[in-house]
This record gives structure tokens, C-alpha cells and sequence, in this order.
């Protein structure tokens, strides 16, 4: 389990960077064996960690493929 937390914690850490330098970033998921399972069965935790954090969070599914998009949370 430890593995898996520090797995999953590298992804949303490589989502937080992305996301600082562009303004926004995408994440994609599928539950398909060529697609990593780990985000697939956690997305909901991960998703819940970047509101956690500050960001702007957006999910749509198109033709099995969950888009996550994140973004920075401009205060205008």
C-alpha cells in the first residue's frame, strides 16, 4: 500500500508542476489494460487531492477515456 500511496502522490506531484508552468494540464485514465489500473481505480482520490489543493478540476468521458482536466485557480 505504500508503494501504491507514493505512486500515486509522484502522478498528482508531476499534475501539480505541470499545471504551475502551463496553467493547465490533462490527465487521462481508462480502464483498458494498456492503461495504468492504479489511476484508473484511484482517480476519485486523486481528483479529490487536487481540489484539496487549490485546483480547478474537470472530468468528461469520451468513448471510454476519462479526461481530467486541472487548472490553476486564477483569483480575477
Amino acid at each position: 500500500m505504500k508503494e501504491l500511496k507514493e505512486k500515486l502522490n509522484q502522478i498528482i506531484d508531476r499534475q501539480v508542476e505541470l499545471v504551475n508552468r502551463f496553467g493547465s494540464n490533462t490527465l487521462s485514465t481508462a480502464d483498458h489494460y494498456n492503461w495504468d489500473k492504479d489511476i484508473w481505480n484511484h482517480r476519485h482520490s486523486i481528483v479529490d487531492k487536487l481540489i484539496d489543493l487549490g485546483f480547478n478540476v474537470d472530468s468528461q468521458m469520451n468513448h471510454g477515456v476519462l479526461d481530467i482536466t486541472i487548472t490553476a485557480n486564477l483569483e480575477l
